[in-house]
Formats: structure tokens, C-alpha cells, sequence
């Protein structure tokens, strides 16, 4: 199906706020429900556009602080609603996963992909982008911002209880093959991540092998739900030639929030991702 200028979705969009350029929508239909994807163009292309997954509760809108500015610098993305996430993305597939979040992106990512070489990867979207990139040989960037790794016996679990259950296992995130992927990858990645995120368990009196939740923290309540083997493991995996790291000061798991309430540091962050992608 070709882009459309225009949606009649907008009223579910979690930000309806006007992109500084052109926009287009790609609706695609699988079996007895559709998604929609957001096409942003860029007026003056400095790269090709880049795929974005998005997080959990998340639609495509969730990354405009970045997403609007890397528009603004010549570089446009694709980002698709993907069942079970959004209002958005209702009434989307029976018993969603991410198997079928991932066939989702697959589908859409279709439109781009002759020319797409770079993936973003959110929270949980990362988790899928790491799963696309595997599949895709002319992917030679990945950007992976507060990126979950889950068990690959989670994946096809239904989201809700049994998709909490399948990832509260201790040190069964350790048990997916996208590590070992990363370990062969070709390209470069760059991690974003905050520095409240992907603390030690142990430190904050949960368990060992799983995330230290939430807590406070230097006077204020933060959110951890990246295990620190997950970080330490990916920082592993990936030689460090090939490695760019970005921490985020006075932030935790919840990226996509602090961007959008400190717009000099969105600023920095999509200058930073603009140069990853053009260098």
C-alpha cells in the first residue's frame, strides 16, 4: 500500500503535536486487524531513513523529542504501531507477543528496506531490533536506547502474566541468541542509556539475576527494570571498536520522558545519534 498524507488515528496517538516536516502513513493489514506506521521525511536528505521499534506502551509518537530533530538535521524514520502497546495499536492481534510484534515490524519495515541501514531499538523495541538485525545483512548500524534483552522462550509468550512470568526468571535474559549475534555483527552500535538504569540488584535488596526496580535515589524516585547483566552483557558482546556509549545524567529508565522535559539534552542526544548515523 502506498504512504497516505493523512490518518484518521490521531485522536489515539499518545502526542498529537505537528512534525517540523512531511509525514506519511502506511497502514498494513494482517490477519483480521491493521497497523499503522508513520513515515517522517526528511526535506533534505543526509541519510537514508532509519527503522524505529518502539517500547512497551508505546506508539509512534512516544520518540518525537528525537525523532522530530533527527527530521529537522536530513534523516527520517519509519516507526509502526505494534499490537498490544498502545491505544493506537487497538484492537490489534488476539494474544499478542513479541514473535508477533516482530513480524509487525518485519511487514512494515518492508517499505524501507531497500534503502534502510541503520535500526532503533526502544526498551523493548530493542529486544525486536536485535532479532530484525540478525535477519538483515545491509543493517550495519544499530542504535539501542534503555534496550531489554529477553529469553527467547519469552518471545512467543502472550503479553500479561505469562509473558512476566517467562522474563522474571532469574538470569534467563542471559538465554537469548542475540548476544551471541552481537558478537559477529559487522557494523557499529550505539548504546543510550541513563544512569539510573541497569543497576545492580543486589545493591538495592532485590535478587540477584533481575532488575532493582523501582527506587529512590538521589532525591528522587527512579525506575530500573534493565537487569545490569543485560548492560554488562551487550557492552560484552559488542567489540570495542565498534561501541559508542551515551549515559544520561539525572536519568533512569524512562528516556523518552526526560527528553521531552529537557529539551537542551534532546538536543544533544539527536546531535549525537545524527553523527552515529553519518559517520
Amino acid at each position: 500500500m502506498l504512504p497516505e498524507a493523512t490518518t484518521t488515528q490521531r485522536s489515539t496517538w499518545q502526542y498529537d503535536e505537528p512534525a517540523p516536516g512531511a509525514e506519511r502513513f502506511i497502514t498494513e493489514a494482517f490477519d483480521g486487524y491493521q497497523q499503522q506506521a508513520r513515515l517522517l521525511v526528511a526535506d533534505a536528505e543526509q541519510a537514508p531513513p532509519l527503522f524505529v521499534v518502539g517500547g512497551a506502551r508505546s506508539d509512534f509518537t512516544r520518540l518525537n523529542p528525537l525523532l522530530y530533530r533527527l527530521q529537522q538535521q536530513g534523516i527520517g524514520s519509519l516507526t509502526g504501531n505494534l499490537s498490544g502497546h498502545s491505544l493506537a495499536s487497538e484492537p490489534g492481534a488476539v494474544a499478542p507477543s513479541l514473535s508477533t510484534n516482530l513480524h509487525e515490524a518485519l511487514r512494515f519495515h518492508r517499505h524501507i528496506a531497500p534503502q534502510c541501514t541503520t535500526l532503533v531499538g526502544h526498551s523493548l523495541g530493542a529486544a525486536i531490533a536485535l532479532k530484525l538485525a540478525a535477519q538483515m545483512p545491509a543493517v550495519d548500524k544499530l542504535i539501542l536506547i534503555c534496550p531489554a534483552v529477553y529469553p527467547d522462550a519469552a518471545h512467543n509468550a502472550p503479553f500479561g502474566p505469562a509473558f512476566k512470568a517467562a522474563i522474571s526468571k532469574p538470569y534467563e535474559f542471559l538465554a537469548c541468541d542475540s548476544y551471541a549475534f552481537l558478537n559477529q555483527f559487522k557494523g557499529r552500535v550505539l548504546l543510550v542509556m541513563g544512569e539510573y538504569d541497569g543497576l545492580n540488584s543486589q545493591t538495592f535488596g532485590q535478587g540477584a539475576g533481575t532488575s532493582a526496580g523501582t527506587l529512590w535515589l538521589a532525591g528522587a524516585q527512579r525506575y530500573s527494570p534493565i537487569p545490569e547483566e543485560v548492560t554488562r552483557g551487550l557492552l560484552r558482546a559488542v567489540p570495542p571498536p565498534d561501541l559508542e556509549c551515551l549515559l544520561l545524567a539525572d536519568c533512569d529508565h524512562g528516556i523518552a520522558a526526560h527528553l521531552r522535559g529537557t529539551p537542551e539534552v534532546a538536543d544533544q542526544v539527536a546531535q549525537t545519534v545524527a553523527e552515529f548515523i553519518l559517520g
